[in-house]
């Protein structure tokens, strides 16, 4: 199994950021490789729901929503359908509150298996990019 981690600050209290993380089906707001995102069936945000992403480059993922925790500041979400040779891909994110700042550490988890072990490099990397590009495309929102 393949794990690709990522934790940075943003600038802004952990409620606020988590406000908007938290909106599982408005990732467009904030992702720049995402330029469309909704929730299938114009549904509720609830553990189960599925957002569809369109990527800038036209491709289309399905993600399933795990897991959503307000007093913790997490929420974890797979994989449905994505064209990617990945197997078994579960991502989380955690915010933590920075004592006395209005800044909060974002943790990044993706872990998956890769169909073709002679490019895990390419799509760890690839994944990686995916994050730092949305925390990027979040602190950018934020700065607002």
């Amino acid at each position: 199994m393949s794990k690709v981690e990522f934790s940075a600050v943003v600038d802004g209290a952990a409620q606020q950021v988590w406000n908007v993380v938290k909106q599982f089906g408005e990732i467009k707001n904030w992702h720049p490789s995402i330029v469309h995102s909704h929730i299938e069936g114009a549904g509720p945000e609830t553990v189960g729901c599925i957002r569809t992403l369109t990527l800038s480059d036209g491709a289309v993922v399905r993600e399933r929503l795990l897991s959503v925790d307000d007093s913790a500041l997490t929420l974890s979400y797979c994989f449905e359908e994505a064209p990617l040779p990945l197997d078994n891909y579960v991502a989380s994110v955690k915010l933590v509150a920075l004592t006395g700042q209005d800044k909060t550490l974002l943790s990044w988890l993706a872990s998956f298996d890769i169909r073709e072990p002679n490019s895990a490099e390419h799509y760890q990397t690839l994944i990686r990019g995916l994050i730092v590009d949305g925390h990027n495309g979040l602190q950018a929102l934020l700065a607002r």
